[in-house]
């Protein structure tokens, strides 16, 4: 009787571990219907992209290219500008010149997996490797030196990464934080589902993957879990692909709130009223009892990528950098 227990329980147990593997191994990610609100930045058939700084790389601690562009400002107030979700620095283009004509040295930076940052598009070694590549680029910038106020500045699945480091270990590598139409987390208020159709999620397999993670086993996490609603290649120019761990990488996580508590240095989130990816209106009543020290601005009329572009909506960003900085 008792061996006939133990080969049940054998056989539900390899039963489990097949359908725990088939979720990881097959569960990808499916191409959602080409959002132009999340692909297509209003005007920049229109921009002169000659105006771009020339591409400079430094060299992270793996010996990756980190690279980013240099938009010379004041020596003292300096700003990290992080983009969005499948972006490069080169989507940031108009907002960096708005920052630096308001006084601002802007390094506009391709994270890790995007425009040709790192080892492959779409990926990261492991989780949080965009947090070291950061304290790679202070100190091999020479920002950590006395003297200078340092702003990290990032839009969408930037603006949550901004949020994540100012929420964490590495909160003192910059002064202050200004987040742009942060995403926040799948459960959040400010979300829509599924990021207005932003997003396409391999749920099942972000499950099963976080369930290892949790018990410390960082297995398969190159997979690919999240695809954006574009129809761009992945090249130095796109990333429209994320893996587990890039993705992972990016969010302030499950414990979102915490995170948010968390914070204590000056920190801003400016979003545009009519943001087709989140909920604007639900900024200010989210942060209230979670942490009223972060300020929130809706600015009127404004889309998710006019954010990024659009010159009322650049300047409202830079008197926010301004705010921070007590100008």
């Amino acid at each position: 009787m008792f061996r006939r227990i133990l080969i049940a329980a054998g056989l539900l147990l390899l039963v489990v571990i097949g359908a725990f593997a088939a979720v990881i191994a097959f569960n990808a990610p499916t191409a959602p219907p080409v959002l132009a609100a999340g692909n297509t930045i209003p005007g920049i058939a229109q921009w002169n992209f000659a105006e771009l700084p020339k591409p400079q790389t430094l060299k992270a601690r793996d010996g990756a290219p980190l690279n980013y562009r240099l938009y010379p400002g004041r020596p003292d107030g300096v700003i990290v500008l992080v983009h969005g979700s499948s972006g490069t620095d080169v989507s940031m283009l108009k907002l960096a010149q708005a920052l630096q004509a308001a006084g601002a040295t802007v390094y506009s930076i391709s994270l890790r997996g995007h425009g040709g940052s790192g080892a492959a598009n779409g990926d990261v070694s492991y989780v949080g490797q965009l947090n070291d590549d950061l304290a790679d680029l202070v100190k091999g910038l020479g920002l950590d030196e006395p003297g200078i106020r340092r702003t990290l500045v990032g839009f969408s699945s930037g603006g949550g990464f901004v949020l994540r480091i100012a929420g964490g270990k590495q909160a003192a590598l910059f002064n202050d934080y200004l987040a742009i139409s942060p995403y926040i987390g799948q459960d959040a208020p400010t979300n829509k589902p599924n990021a207005g159709g932003w997003s396409g999620v391999a749920v099942p397999r972000i499950i099963a993957l976080s369930l290892l993670d949790g018990i410390g086993l960082p297995w398969f996490q190159g997979l690919p879990a999240v695809h954006f609603a574009t129809d761009a290649k992945a090249s130095n120019s796109r990333t429209p692909v994320y893996s587990f761990r890039l993705a992972a990488s990016l969010q302030l996580g499950r414990d979102w709130r915490s995170v948010l508590a968390r914070i204590s240095a000056p920190t801003e989130i400016v979003v545009g009223a009519n943001d087709e990816l989140f909920n604007a209106d639900q900024f200010k009543p989210m942060l209230q009892p979670i942490n009223s020290r972060i300020g929130a601005t809706v600015v009127p009329n404004e889309t998710h990528l006019g954010m990024i572009a659009d010159p009322p909506a650049t300047a409202a960003i830079a008197a926010a950098w301004r705010k921070l900085a007590g100008d």
